[in-house]
């Protein structure tokens, strides 16, 4: 088996959609989720966690300076590997600006008590994301055969460097991980992954799977595009298309098949668009032998790509629909995860039994729920 594909054996999985640098919630989640599990008596389930670690998009309502320092500030009080790496006095941090880009370095305090709106947000989403791989890491080193965490495009969007999304705090939380200012803007620039490979919590994430498999499941971050949906077959094809992705890999995140956008870790384009093409998640499972298709990546995967979204006035329905995990077309093989949040959604798992159709959705509060179907 290729080398970033895991085949599971485990007769109950746990599935959760995309972070977005909420680590610590997610940890909390997945702990309350194993003593449930305990007292339902279940033997060994897995649990996976389908990537999109490193964009602390997520904000709470109130993003004002205050507000987000004070959040900033306990983080940093509760985890002193972020407090002692922030204020070493060799640390100096790149700043830069969308309108500018690189202005200069700061110190770690100087970082911490600026009050520009943007570094006051920059640095709350890179506290987030560096308690996220700090606490995935560690759990998932603790329970290899139990915890697993899928590569997201976000994933390899800050090993790629050039980064597509949330620039400002990568500067940061690569600041955080050690590198140096003039480390950092070149890896920015030019993108060198093997000066952030360095460190070894991204060394961990760069490590992870970009597929999982369960004897009736399919699990990845994104999914297939239309052109992996169309010309892939089962048997050798598919064996080799796992060993192509496994290939590229290992010769970096500049690789075609993870451009952003056009991947299976981000099949974005309207060619992707499954709702209208559905034979291409038929094809892609026929050919993987399996029944469903498990993602995350998108809480749009009931709307055609293509329309912009009006989140800001999407009604009360609409919002639900994009928060809550459903199964969906075609014959309900497809099973979405991402639940919004990078845009303050909610936190649900996905329960499966395998070799069953029998899928729920499990709520913050441990409630468990058939599935939303459409």
């Amino acid at each position: 088996m290729a080398k970033y594909t895991v085949n599971l054996s485990n007769s109950v999985v746990y599935s959760i959609g995309d972070t977005h640098g909420c680590g610590r919630e997610v940890m909390d989640f997945v702990t309350r989720l194993e003593l449930r599990s305990c007292r339902l008596g279940e033997a060994h389930p897995a649990y996976i966690q389908l990537g999109d670690l490193c964009d602390g998009f997520a904000f709470p309502e109130d993003r004002s300076i205050d507000v987000l320092r004070t959040r900033s500030e306990e983080r940093l009080n509760s985890i002193p590997e972020l407090r002692e790496v922030l204020f070493r006095e060799t640390n100096h941090f790149v700043d830069w600006t969308r309108d500018e880009g690189v202005r200069g370095t700061m110190t770690g305090r100087e970082l911490f008590e600026c009050d520009r709106q943007d570094v006051v947000e920059a640095v709350y989403q890179a506290f987030r994301c560096f308690e996220t791989l700090l606490l995935y890491s560690r759990f998932q080193q603790r329970h290899p055969n139990e915890f697993f965490v899928i590569f997201g495009n976000h994933d390899g969007d800050i090993l790629r460097g050039r980064c597509a999304y949330g620039r400002q705090q990568k500067y940061i939380l690569l600041g955080l991980l050690g590198l140096s200012p003039d480390a950092v803007i070149n890896h920015m620039a030019n993108g060198k992954p093997t000066r952030v490979l360095r460190h070894p919590w991204f060394r961990w994430l760069n490590s992870r799977p970009h597929i999982i498999m369960s004897k009736d499941t399919v699990y990845m971050h994104g999914g297939p595009t239309g052109e992996i949906g169309s010309t892939i077959q089962p048997g050798e094809s598919f064996d080799a298309w796992i060993q192509s992705i496994d290939k590229a890999r290992l010769e970096g995140m500049d690789h075609p098949l993870f451009k952003e956008h056009e991947s299976f870790l981000s099949p974005d384009g309207a060619p992707n668009d499954w709702l209208m093409h559905p034979d291409c998640i038929r094809n892609f499972l026929h050919a993987a032998n399996k029944k469903f298709l498990a993602v995350g990546h998108s809480p749009f995967l009931d709307y055609e790509k293509g329309p912009m979204l009006d989140l800001e006035h999407a009604d009360d329905v609409m919002k639900k629909r994009f928060r809550t995990p459903a199964q969906l077309p075609p014959d309900n093989c497809l099973i979405k995860h991402d639940t919004n949040m990078k845009r303050v959604g909610e936190l649900w798992a996905c329960r499966h039994e395998i070799g069953t159709d029998i899928w729920t959705g499990i709520d913050a509060d441990l409630n468990e729920f058939p599935l939303r179907c459409s």
